[in-house]
């Protein structure tokens, strides 16, 4: 099957240059880039959705470009922002730039140039002086051309600088000199990211003429089924540095996915066959309130991200917490368990009324006694009723970590 019609198939496809032509480029081998902005140290989990093309790409047999934006990440893309973007210092962009090259490194199999590469637009941004960029650039752009874009024209009202105006101006750049230089043939991006593509495409075509097989397409921005942009939690973006944001955070995350969204990210991120997921997905129709089509989703993200050893660990843990059963966790699976509770640190001894109020599981006192009286309280997974009960430092597991539970969801820790 054309990797085209399979991802149409999932429901990844926004926009096409020329759908025709793309399906047909995509029978023969090609090389085809996206590129990733170095606004922060690390990628988070939306931009997971454009790696996980290009690696699809890739197993399909066509040579992926992933293009960090060194020079673009100066200025800023003016893309869905309502304001103007704050400047990062050039240390900052260059630093970001690295830390996303070694994380792009871990998806994308760069062994073999013919297969893979990582390239970073300041390499050539850099060396071209003003004049070379108004006259071989900015000569062959029109004003009312770029006024017209959707990216300029939401933004006049707020204002925007020079700076931001001129992004797609650099973009086209880039996918020219991909092109001259790699035989680089396509582009894709986000949805979000369309003006940009079409920008670049028309400036090639101009420079290479209207025959030379440059086309560009877009994925669909993912939103859950009530509309929430995907990759963002409570907590705020989910990244795929795993010091930024845990492996077991985003297992949870997909762990808590509606039923209605199960179907949407197994097509998205797992590579089996369409026909498998609609397989899993009828079984987990069967019992839903077993929750099988999100273990399976939390299992196939988190061993994409960070490996399969991760992911059973991942797994226990969140079988720790269903079954109030810690022992086997390793202290770093424990202190993990404890991103998103309140955490309470403990210096000595500390009695359970006095942990429960202190941990926000219960109001008062009165309320602390009922909870333990009518044995909704547990400390490490053990029922306690016991209304005295000391909480103390040799009762911890491995870290010095105490569980409370309070209820069936409710959960709160100690750290001595």
């Amino acid at each position: 099957m054309n990797i085209i019609d399979d991802l149409e198939r999932r429901g990844l496809l926004d926009n096409f240059s020329d759908e025709e032509r793309v399906k047909k480029l995509f029978d023969t081998p090609q090389t085809v880039y996206c590129g990733f902005d170095p606004s922060a140290k690390s990628l988070q989990l939306g931009n997971f959705i454009m790696i996980n093309i290009l690696q699809r790409l890739q197993k399909a047999g066509h040579r992926v470009i992933a293009m960090l934006g060194g020079a673009t990440g100066m200025i800023g893309d003016p893309s869905g922002k309502k304001s103007e973007r704050k400047f990062l210092t050039p240390d900052q962009v260059m630093e970001n730039a690295e830390c996303i090259r070694n994380q792009l490194a871990k998806y994308i199999d760069t062994s073999d140039p013919e297969k893979g590469l990582i390239i970073n637009n300041y390499d050539w941004w850099s060396k071209t002086n003003v004049l070379s960029y108004l006259r071989d650039y900015g000569k062959n752009f029109q004003i009312g051309y770029m006024l017209a874009k959707d990216i300029v024209r939401s933004r006049l009202e707020v204002g925007i600088s020079y700076a931001e105006f001129s992004y797609m101006i650099l973009q086209a750049g880039d996918f020219d000199h991909l092109y001259q230089d790699y035989h680089c043939t396509m582009q894709f991006g986000g949805g979000d990211q369309w003006g940009n593509l079409t920008t670049a495409l028309d400036f090639v075509k101009k420079k290479e003429g209207s025959d030379c097989g440059a086309e560009v397409f877009s994925f669909k921005l993912i939103t859950d089924s009530q509309g929430k942009k995907f990759g963002k939690s409570e907590s705020g973006a989910l990244y795929l540095d795993p010091t930024m944001t845990t492996p077991y955070h985003i297992y949870q995350y997909f762990m808590n996915v509606s039923d209605a969204d199960v179907l949407k990210y197994l097509y998205i991120f797992d590579d089996r066959p369409v026909e498998e997921i609609d397989e899993i997905y009828r079984k987990h129709l069967e019992h839903p309130e077993l929750r099988f089509g999100q273990k399976e989703l939390s299992r196939v993200i988190v061993t994409k991200l960070h490996g399969e050893e991760v992911a059973a660990e991942c797994e226990k843990m969140s079988v720790a917490l269903f079954t109030d059963s810690f022992t086997g966790l390793s202290e770093q699976g424990l202190r993990d368990l404890t991103e998103g509770l309140v955490v309470l640190p403990c210096e000595s001894e500390i009695s359970l009324l006095d942990a429960l109020i202190n941990t926000k599981l219960a109001s008062s006192k009165r309320e602390a006694r009922e909870f333990i009286s009518n044995g909704a309280v547990k400390v490490n997974g053990e029922k306690i009723n016991d209304l005295s009960f000391v909480i103390r430092k040799e009762n911890s597991l491995q870290g010095g970590y105490i569980f409370l539970k309070r209820g069936k969801k409710l959960y709160a820790a100690l750290k001595f």
